[in-house]
């Protein structure tokens, strides 16, 4: 049942009004009062948090939400109460004063909470049946993440505890996979020895005699006996090169195994590996896997300059796609009416990408609602207002922040460019009104 009093169009002041979804305010064509009121509406609000929200007063807040009502921009909306998402548990460690920074404790965090419902090739990351030098590789980029030493004399707090149990489950793992021998070959039987011919070689033509005959051909000695006398006994042949055997291929291959055991060698073999699967993740998309693999080979290579700027742009590419991802993250919080969390996302983003104005100015705004610390915020929104200088919501954030912050003459300068970017800001003319007074 509606409050006492209600606002003819809109309903009780204790009713809720929520902004139509997938709306486009630049087709809508909003005044600069209009899109801060839509602002602070969000995706759904109460009449009278709006009212008390804005800095337009009562009666001027009412009509542009009447105005924002009759292009369609806002509805009535029904809420149904719901019971808090259960993870205060997260929330309260992603606040805990450590030395490592969001992004850090948040992959901590989610590697724990899935330990339990994970076998030991699901704790690496590999596939089922992978080999060992698989499973060892796998353990290695999980090793650079969450070993414990990674962060020594550092302030941890109750994220030591953290990594050292999944340490211990990626160890478990590791050794648990490692001891599986991968299947062997089938003997090969040895090849049956090669036996003398049946029959015997011709005999050759015995040489003349004195008389012109033919002498005849001495038959085969036997043991201990000598030819007689007159005769010429024949010579053996030469025996052929028996073939190779099992045996000798068999130690052939142990000696080519024995090769490519070899530092030098398993240690090309292993850069040029990673370096194809950094790429194949760079070209799928997948720049966080992309950088530990190029990171792992400048620490094998530290010289080699073409994976140093692969790394880089893997790195880069990176934080421009999780920035915009953050970004999004904090719209969808916003909406469900988390504003720490919103701003605790626009904020990663900006640092992300310091070249996002967006992003920088969505963590000022936030900030701004928050009362958060006003040099902080001061911040965001100059470094908003300097990427993009022609944007009258940004310049009028700033002049608000500014003379919050105390420096009047600053806010003086920044709200005129708002009036000259936007010569009809209700907003901007009002707080130069109530300058000038303080200049006078």
């Amino acid at each position: 049942m509606s409050a006492p009093n209600p606002i003819v169009g809109l309903g009780g002041r204790t009713d809720h009004i929520a902004t139509v979804p997938h709306l486009d305010p630049a087709r809508l064509q909003l005044s600069s009062e209009e899109g801060s009121v839509l602002a602070l509406v969000g995706r759904v609000e109460r009449i009278d948090a709006v009212l008390s929200r804005s800095s337009l007063g009562e009666a001027r807040t009412i009509a542009v939400l009447l105005s924002l009502r009759a292009k369609g921009a806002i509805v009535p909306a029904r809420v149904v109460q719901r019971a808090p998402p259960a993870a205060p548990v997260v929330d309260a460690a992603l606040a805990e004063e450590v030395d490592l920074d969001a992004d850090q404790k948040r992959d901590i965090i989610e590697m724990e909470r899935s330990l339990d419902g994970m076998d030991h090739y699901a704790v690496l990351g590999v596939a089922r049946g992978a080999s060992p030098q698989e499973v060892k590789q796998a353990y290695y980029n999980a090793s650079r993440r969450f070993h414990p030493d990674r962060y020594f004399g550092k302030n941890l707090g109750s994220f030591r505890a953290r990594l050292e149990r999944i340490f211990k489950r990626l160890t478990d793992a590791h050794n648990a996979l490692s001891r599986q021998e991968p299947p062997r070959a089938p003997a090969v039987p040895p090849a049956p020895a090669a036996r003398a011919p049946a029959t015997p070689p011709p005999a050759a033509p015995s040489p003349r005699s004195s008389s012109g005959t033919f002498a005849a051909v001495a038959p085969p000695a036997t043991a201990g006996a000598r030819p007689p006398s007159g005769a010429f006994a024949t010579a053996p042949a030469p025996a052929a090169a028996p073939p190779e055997d099992a045996e000798s291929e068999a130690r052939r291959a142990e000696r080519q195994a024995r090769l490519a055991r070899h530092p030098y060698m398993a240690r090309s073999h292993k850069l040029t590996e990673l370096i194809a699967r950094g790429r194949a993740a760079t070209a799928r998309g997948d720049f966080e896997r992309a950088y530990q693999d190029f990171n792992h080979v400048l620490s094998l290579d530290p010289k080699n300059r073409e994976v140093a700027t692969l790394l880089v742009e893997a790195r880069r590419k990176h934080d421009l796609h999780r920035a915009q991802a953050e970004v999004e993250r904090g719209q969808e919080l916003e909406m469900r009416g988390d504003f720490a969390g919103a701003q605790a996302a626009y904020k990663l983003a900006a640092s992300l990408n310091a070249d996002n104005p967006e992003a920088a100015f969505q963590a000022a705004r936030v900030g701004r609602e928050l009362a958060q610390d006003a040099q902080e915020v001061v911040k965001l929104a100059q470094r908003a207002v300097e990427l993009k200088p022609g944007r009258a919501d940004y310049q009028l954030l700033l002049g608000h922040v500014l003379l919050v912050a105390g420096q009047k003459k600053q806010a003086k300068h920044h709200f005129e460019q708002v009036v000259r970017l936007d010569p009809d800001n209700a907003d901007a003319l009002a707080a130069l009104k109530k300058l000038r007074w303080t200049f006078t």
